[in-house]
């Protein structure tokens, strides 16, 4: 939730004072993972120390903080923090990733209390088009350049290329679906859908690219 109100922020109201705060509680809620070089990573919550590393949770503070690093001053710790989550994906152990659970979309609850009856909680439902997103940090300016000064090119072209496979599978005539179930054809993931694969696009037809 923190990753949608920070992108949310930074275009609807970049200079509001909430920006910097949302971006340091993301930097500083950061976990390590010890199966892959002790990089850090997010999980699926900022609250629970021992969360679980999370690709696409990973994959979406990348994108925001690499939103937030064109408009504010990024410090040391942040950039570290930002680069150490894309080192995190590129290091992906599976040397195919066809069928890499890095790219496996997730859903998950976020629960809150009632508003008026203390003793209930209102549950929402939030699902993760994980594949898009991967294709979002992995394109972000700040991940071609680790991957170029760090020599890390053919990890960042495999994933890169075997995420906008998946993006493309999960379409039908155009239309999007939610892992072939019958939750129907989900607007936000169409429209997920095409900006991966539109960013995708013009990054493949850049010179040089």
């Amino acid at each position: 939730m923190v990753t949608t109100m920070l992108r949310g922020l930074l275009r609807a109201a970049p200079h509001s004072p909430d920006v910097a705060r949302l971006r340091d509680e993301l930097v500083d809620r950061t976990i390590t993972d010890p199966a892959r070089e002790h990089r850090r990573c997010w999980g699926p919550t900022l609250r629970t120390p021992a969360a679980r590393p999370s690709p696409v949770h990973t994959a979406q503070a990348v994108v925001a903080l690499d939103r937030a690093a064109r408009l504010l001053d990024e410090d040391t710790n942040t950039r570290a923090a930002r680069e150490d989550g894309v080192r995190w994906l590129l290091s992906c152990p599976q040397p195919l990733h066809d069928a890499c659970v890095d790219l496996t979309n997730t859903q998950e609850e976020v629960r809150r209390p009632h508003p008026v009856d203390s003793w209930r909680q209102e549950v929402l439902f939030v699902r993760h088009f994980t594949a898009a997103w991967m294709v979002r940090a992995l394109l972000t300016p700040g991940a071609w350049r680790i991957a170029v000064d760090e020599g890390r090119e053919e990890q960042w072209h495999a994933l890169l290329t075997t995420a906008v496979g998946s993006v493309w599978r999960q379409q039908d005539d155009g239309i999007w679906n939610w892992d072939g179930h019958d939750l129907g054809r989900p607007l936000w993931m169409t429209y997920q859908g095409l900006s991966a694969l539109r960013a995708h696009a013009v990054w493949m037809y850049q010179p040089g690219a």
